[in-house]
């Protein structure tokens, strides 16, 4: 196996093969799998540095796909109307792309030095420069819960955790935002 394989595809020896059988959780496995020698001596991975678990959803009513600004700027209004009434561990603020005129509580957008904070702590997704109106980031105090606003869909749900406990997060964190835009007549697809 090569430095890079973290688990070799590999038959287990007899007398393993046979404890393992014997497991109810056993069952589960598809097939047989071991870690390979270099696992051993390699350690982690560097380029991992952040977990990520997302989800893209839409507003329902809306035109989805390549839409114009103005409709991306209804979206990022709804939107940020939901995100804004959260509380708890899911209250957070707000960050329109810079330059962008289309939230008046932040005209003129995120600062540079924002931007370059957001998208150091990979909070900030890609976008073409003229291209920013309705565009923005949502994120929670802790920094580990987020949201892009129209980025390709109409929102992007984004948890930083690892374990079982980012699904649960990303789940009540849809939840939370279904359920205030649920109160101004909006619904997610």
């Amino acid at each position: 196996p090569s430095v890079g394989t973290w688990l070799a595809l590999a038959p287990f020896p007899a007398p393993v093969a046979s404890a393992i059988a014997s497991r109810p959780a056993a069952k589960a496995l598809r097939w047989p799998m071991r870690p390979s020698v270099c696992t051993w001596a390699a350690g982690l991975p560097p380029a991992v540095q952040r977990v990520r678990v997302d989800a893209v959803r839409r507003l329902q009513g809306l035109q989805e796909g390549s839409v114009s600004p103005d409709h991306r700027a209804e979206a990022e209004r709804v939107l940020t109307k939901a995100f804004l009434e959260l509380g708890g561990e899911l209250s957070g603020t707000y960050y329109p792309l810079p330059d962008s005129q289309s939230f008046p509580a932040v005209p003129g957008g995120m600062s540079q030095e924002e931007a370059r904070t957001l998208k150091s702590r990979s909070l900030l997704f890609e976008h073409s420069a003229g291209d920013v109106a309705g565009r923005g980031v949502y994120v929670c105090e802790k920094e580990d819960i987020a949201a892009w606003i129209n980025e390709d869909d109409h929102v992007r749900f984004l948890v930083f955790r690892t374990g079982p406990g980012a699904l649960v997060a990303l789940a009540r964190f849809q939840q939370a935002v279904e359920a205030a835009l649920k109160q101004d007549g909006h619904a997610l697809m």
